[in-house]
């Protein structure tokens, strides 16, 4: 099969330098592009190669002796690649994944993620060294070299300086606090994410436009930015299709091309909308180009790369801050504790497991998109309940591990919907970058169970248990919650709407 990716041209390549006639930062929205004096002509010179001299960008990847075929589609070889964030517990395995497919890794942290672990007096439940030992490992085990530099992503002159060093041609942007709850500590803690999440994206755009204008930028977003509309209305990818109107007072508008609604959910979730709107506009204002990937939640612990050796292992939290849910509930389960789920338990959200989600991401990497598109996916393979996560991880526990635990109802601290339908629009992934899931919900809990029962995790996993059930609540106060009900796995039956993942393509 012939790959996704093909028949791409330069026009799509970050090594390709725009000379020709046109006016890109005159372009905007419009539909045509403005030539400048009646020049009806684009030339480029190619960064890699140039012996090409001035030509037009008609050379398909397919053609170019610069991109060669892999898994995945064509990727550019020894393809730059700077990860924002690279310490963390997505930042670390890409940078894996990629450097095992021949890339040139470079990476920034400033430990922000650390930081706040320790500021919860919790740590990674997997022990992880510090980054200079990982990247030595990284060396010895796997050959990979990383180039790195402790950075704040807020710091523009030292972040400017990497940038015009290494010169990346595709940047991926985990530099972000990732935790709701953290967000809604208080003043000062909603202020910190906002802070280092906004204005840090909004200056690395700033410096993409100076520096690498041609550089793609895949950036981290989240399912949780358009909230679960009450309606029922499906979730489309970030922007409407082309097909979609609007009927009201007896007139119809097309939808068509506009930015969906967005409903956060805590004051984390309103910084990654802020963050929408301001590629969407860099994209539009200097022809920048850019993949927001509206991601359902992260779970699980393996892929090849970190699964080599216990020194290349990613970190897992299971604090209330950090600990997002199915890592949390297998953690719970280890303990023999009870799986506390929030309210009803009828939250329904988007989740993809750790090595489905890095294949993702190396599908975007390697076809970027033209200059000036803004486009979106939603990043995610299965909707589900939070009740039958609970279910899901106690009957593997019980039928593989011989570990019997209970299910906990507590009160929510969050302010959700906790009965709503969720219909998730993910069609481009799967049908125009080649993705399809191969690490089912019971797959990866069990490679987690096998790794989370280890003595020496089980003992870190011990010693933090005591994080696990939420005391921040989205009112303010500051108290743990109380429980509900406690109840036996399999005793109560799911309710409430039926999710839908649409991920087929329409047939006009």
């Amino acid at each position: 099969m012939k790959a996704k990716n093909a028949n791409k041209t330069c026009w799509n390549c970050p090594a390709a330098i725009f000379k020709g006639h046109v006016d890109f930062r005159a372009c905007g929205q419009s539909i045509e592009p403005k030539f400048v004096d009646g020049e009806q002509s684009i030339m480029i010179e190619c960064e890699r190669r140039p012996d090409l001299g001035l030509y037009e960008p008609s050379i398909t990847l397919e053609q170019c002796t610069e991109w060669q075929l892999t898994e995945y589609g064509y990727m550019l070889k020894n393809m730059r690649i700077m990860i924002l964030g690279i310490d963390g517990y997505l930042g670390w395995t890409l940078a894996l994944k990629l450097g095992s497919l021949g890339c040139k890794i470079s990476g920034i942290d400033n430990f922000f993620r650390r930081n706040c672990v320790d500021e919860k007096d919790s740590h990674s439940v997997i022990p992880i060294n510090n980054i200079h030992e990982r990247i030595k490992a990284a060396k010895e085990i796997l050959g990979i070299e990383i180039k790195f530099k402790e950075i704040d992503i807020l710091d523009r002159k030292e972040l400017r300086n990497f940038l015009d060093e290494v010169k990346p041609e595709a940047i991926v942007h985990y530099a972000e606090c990732p935790s709701a709850p953290y967000s809604m500590v208080d003043c000062d803690h909603a202020i910190k994410v906002q802070t280092n999440n906004v204005i840090g994206t909004l200056g690395l755009l700033f410096l993409m436009k100076e520096i690498v204008p041609e550089t793609s930028l895949i950036k981290l977003g989240t399912l949780g930015e358009y909230g679960s509309p009450l309606t029922g209305r499906a979730l489309f990818e970030g922007i409407f299709p082309g097909e979609a109107v609007l009927n009201w007072n007896n007139t119809e508008w097309s939808l068509g091309g506009e930015l969906t609604p967005r409903d956060p959910v805590s004051f984390y979730h309103v910084s990654k909308v802020q963050d929408t709107f301001n590629i969407y506009e860099a994209c539009k204002y200097w022809w920048l180009r850019s993949y927001d990937v509206m991601q359902g939640v992260i779970y699980g612990v393996h892929t090849e790369q970190v699964a080599a050796d216990e020194k290349l292992r990613t970190r897992l939290d299971i604090d209330e801050w950090f600990g997002t849910v199915v890592n949390r509930f297998v953690a719970q389960a280890v303990m023999g504790f009870p799986l506390t789920i929030y309210g009803k338990g009828e939250q329904i959200r988007g989740f993809i497991a750790l090595e489905d989600a890095m294949e993702c991401m190396t599908r975007l990497i390697i076809s970027p998109p033209e200059p000036g598109q803004y486009d979106v996916v939603n990043q995610v393979s299965g909707l589900y309940k939070i009740r039958e996560l609970a279910e899901t991880v106690a009957k593997v526990g019980k039928e593989k591990f011989g570990i019997d635990v209970k299910i906990q109802r507590v009160e929510n601290p969050r302010v959700e919907a906790e009965k709503h339908p969720f219909n998730v629009v993910s069609q481009k992934l799967p049908n125009t970058f080649g993705f399809k899931p191969k690490v089912s919900l019971e797959k990866e809990i069990t490679r987690m169970f096998q790794l989370l029962t280890q003595e020496p995790i089980r003992k870190k996993i011990e010693e933090k248990a005591h994080l696990i059930l939420p005391e921040t609540w989205w009112s303010g106060d500051k108290k743990q919650v109380e429980t509900l009900e406690v109840y036996k796995p399999g005793t109560k039956e799911l309710k409430g709407y039926e999710p839908k993942l649409i991920t087929e393509e329409r047939n006009e």
